[in-house]
C-alpha cells in the first residue's frame, strides 16, 4: 500500500512537471498581450513576426501612411518597431490649430501597417517628434499646440501627458541614460527637462536671448546639442545632463555673417556635430574642441523654380559617419562623405513629396525617412508615405 501511494505521488508530480512548462508559457503570454486588448482583440500577424526577429528586407521600401502627414520617426531597434508621429498639419510652428491625431507604429523587418494609437481626445493635440526609452518601449512625444510631453505605453495602450509652460511650444526632444527627457521649446527659448518618474519639469531659458531652439541631439561622451532657429541667431547650444534638470547651457557661433537658421542637429561617431541651414542648402560641420564651423553646400539643381528651391530639413549620422540628409522643398535625400567631402543625392520622384524632419539611420545603416506629402504621381503610391532604403541603395 505505502509502495502504491509512493507511485501514485510521482505520477501525479510527473504530470505536474510536464504541464507546468505550458502553464508558464500560457501565464506569459497573458501577462504580455492583456493590457493590449484594449487596443487589439488580438496580435496583429506584423507584430508576431517581429517578435521573432524578422530579417529585414533588403530592397527599398515605401508604404501609405494614410494622409495624416508623417512628420518625426522613431526606432525601436530592441524591439524591432518603427514608430511614426502624425500631426496632421503643415506647422510653422505650431499646427494653426490643435486636434489630436495619431502615432503609428510599423515593422522594421519590411514596414507594414502593425497599429494606429489616436491620441485621446481632450487636451492632447498634434505629435510632432518621438523618443522610445529603450529599455520599456514607451514613446514620448512632444505635443507644441498643447504645451505637452506626451508618452505611449504601447503594452496596454495607455497616453500619459505632462505640460510645460503656456506658450513654451515644445518641440524636437531626447532620452538620456537615466530614462529623464530633454526637449526644445521654440517659443519660449528654453530648454525643458522631464523627469517621467516624479512629474518634475524644468525649463531653462537660453543664454541669448529669442533663440527658438529647434533640433536636439545626444553626443558620443552623453552631452546634449540644440539648434538655435531664429533668424539673426547663426548658433547651436550645449550642456551636459543632470539627474535634477539644472543645467549651463554653452552656445557655439555657426554663421558670422548670421544668415544661417540651424534646424535639426546630430552628432557624428567622432564627436563633431552637425546641422541642417535650412534655406541656405547647406550642412554645416562644427569641430566642439576648436570651436570651428565648416560649411558644405549639398543642394541639387532646383526642381521647383522660381524660389520654392531648397530647404535643408533632416539629419542623422550613420556609424561609418556618413552624415545623411534631406531637402524638403527639393525633395531629395541624400549622404556626404566627410573624408572626401562629396555628397551623394538622390531625387524623389514627385518633387512635392517634401521629405522634411523624419529622418533616421538604422545601426545596420538602413535609412528611413517620411514624405510629408509624398507623391501624387500616376503609377506611384499615393499621399503621404514611410520609406526605408537598405545600406547601399544610394551610391
Amino acid at each position: 500500500m505505502h509502495l502504491d501511494r509512493i507511485k501514485k505521488h510521482i505520477s501525479l508530480l510527473s504530470l505536474f512537471l510536464l504541464l507546468l512548462p505550458v502553464v508558464l508559457t500560457a501565464c506569459s503570454t497573458s501577462d504580455g498581450q492583456g493590457g493590449n486588448q484594449l487596443a487589439s482583440s488580438r496580435v496583429l500577424p506584423a507584430e508576431q513576426d517581429e517578435s521573432q526577429k524578422r530579417a529585414q528586407v533588403s530592397s527599398p521600401l515605401q508604404v501609405s501612411t494614410r494622409n495624416n502627414g508623417p512628420w518625426g520617426i522613431a526606432l525601436d531597434e530592441a524591439r524591432g518597431f518603427v514608430w511614426v508621429a502624425e500631426p496632421g498639419c503643415d506647422p510653422k510652428p505650431p499646427c494653426p490649430s490643435a486636434f489630436p491625431t495619431k502615432i503609428t507604429k510599423f515593422a522594421m523587418a519590411d514596414a507594414s501597417f502593425i497599429q494606429d494609437f489616436p491620441e485621446p481626445d481632450g487636451k492632447y493635440s498634434n505629435p510632432f517628434f518621438l523618443a522610445v526609452n529603450p529599455s520599456d518601449g514607451h514613446v514620448f512625444f512632444s505635443q507644441p499646440n498643447s504645451d505637452a510631453i506626451g508618452m505611449l505605453s504601447p503594452d496596454d495602450n495607455r497616453f500619459q501627458q505632462w505640460h510645460t509652460t503656456t506658450g513654451s511650444t515644445p518641440y524636437d526632444l531626447l532620452i538620456d541614460k537615466n530614462g529623464n527627457v530633454w526637449f526644445t521649446e521654440y517659443n519660449s527659448n528654453s530648454i525643458g527637462f522631464l523627469n517621467p518618474k516624479t512629474g518634475k519639469i524644468v525649463e531653462t531659458p537660453t543664454p541669448t536671448a529669442g533663440t527658438q531652439p529647434y533640433g536636439i541631439t545626444l553626443d558620443p561622451k552623453g552631452n546634449i546639442w540644440f539648434a538655435e532657429n531664429a533668424k539673426g541667431i547663426a548658433q547651436v547650444g550645449t550642456f551636459t545632463p543632470t539627474a535634477n534638470g539644472s543645467i549651463s547651457i554653452k552656445e557655439y557661433p555657426i554663421d558670422g555673417t548670421l544668415r544661417s537658421q540651424p534646424h535639426l542637429i546630430t552628432a557624428a561617431p567622432n564627436g563633431h556635430i552637425w546641422v541642417t541651414e535650412g534655406f541656405l542648402g547647406n550642412i554645416t560641420e562644427l569641430d566642439p574642441a576648436t570651436g570651428t564651423p565648416t560649411h558644405y553646400k549639398v543642394a541639387s539643381a532646383c526642381r521647383r523654380p522660381p524660389d520654392n528651391c531648397t530647404h535643408m530639413s533632416g539629419i542623422a549620422a550613420d556609424k561609418d559617419g556618413n552624415i545623411w540628409f534631406s531637402d524638403s522643398l527639393n525633395a531629395t535625400v541624400g549622404y556626404f562623405v566627410p573624408s572626401k567631402r562629396i555628397a551623394k543625392i538622390q531625387p524623389l520622384t514627385d518633387p512635392n513629396a517634401h521629405p522634411h524632419d523624419g529622418l533616421v539611420v538604422q545601426s545596420n545603416g538602413s535609412v528611413w525617412f517620411t514624405e510629408q506629402f509624398g507623391s501624387l504621381l500616376p503609377g506611384e503610391l499615393q499621399g503621404p508615405a514611410l520609406v526605408m532604403w537598405p545600406k547601399g541603395t544610394l551610391k
